[in-house]
């Protein structure tokens, strides 16, 4: 499931990144039925996009098993696509504090920095991981990728190049938008995010 942010013109945050292997063991009790009414539940909500009924129901989960990080993410992600990012954030923040170094959690966490318009410094980070901005140096890695052979290249694969260099401090949206304006590139299918082409312009 994907949805827009209403306020901050960014990418549909990609829940398909997230493994959903936070880790729960011994903070829930071992029963399956229960665990499996849950999981059923929710994805019913996320079927019905109805977030302030997920929020709730992740709530109640934290009540019983207050350990549970895997409760505590989904409500982290019913808060953020309910653009409740402030409430995103600190949720996160307490996942943060107890796996400092679990990749999915902290892609999340810049995502939500990234949609709320905040930057790294804006998080209490235990280490505080790499990170990448849209500069005017990553826009001419992106130029001396494709400048050699002048073939095009998918906006999703020079946003993977970038993604490799460290957390990204801005969209997919934001890279489209600075490529199309930067004269040594000619960009296909510009409204689409999916079947952006780019190559260099040639002289």
């Amino acid at each position: 499931m994907e949805k827009k942010s209403k306020k901050n013109n960014i990418i549909p945050f990609p829940e398909e990144y997230i493994q959903r292997h936070i880790p729960v063991k011994d903070t829930v009790p071992d029963d399956s039925s229960a665990n499996n009414e849950w999981l059923d539940i929710e994805d019913e909500l996320w079927a019905k996009e109805d977030f302030e009924t997920l929020i709730r129901l992740h709530r109640e989960q934290l009540e019983k098993y207050p350990k549970d990080h895997f409760a505590r993410f989904s409500l982290a992600e019913a808060y953020f696509f309910n653009y409740e990012y402030e409430k995103a954030i600190e949720t996160l923040n307490q996942i943060h504090k107890k796996i400092p170094e679990d990749p999915d959690v902290l892609y999340f966490i810049f995502e939500v920095l990234v949609a709320s318009g905040k930057d790294e410094d804006d998080f209490d980070w235990v280490i505080k991981p790499g990170t990448l901005h849209l500069t005017g140096e990553t826009i001419d890695m992106c130029y001396n990728v494709l400048k050699p052979g002048h073939k095009s290249c998918s906006l999703d694969d020079l946003f993977k190049l970038c993604s490799d260099k460290g957390y990204l401090m801005f969209s997919k949206e934001h890279l489209l938008t600075a490529l199309i304006e930067d004269n040594r590139f000619r960009v296909k299918n510009q409204n689409s995010l999916s079947r952006a082409k780019i190559h260099v312009a040639h002289n």
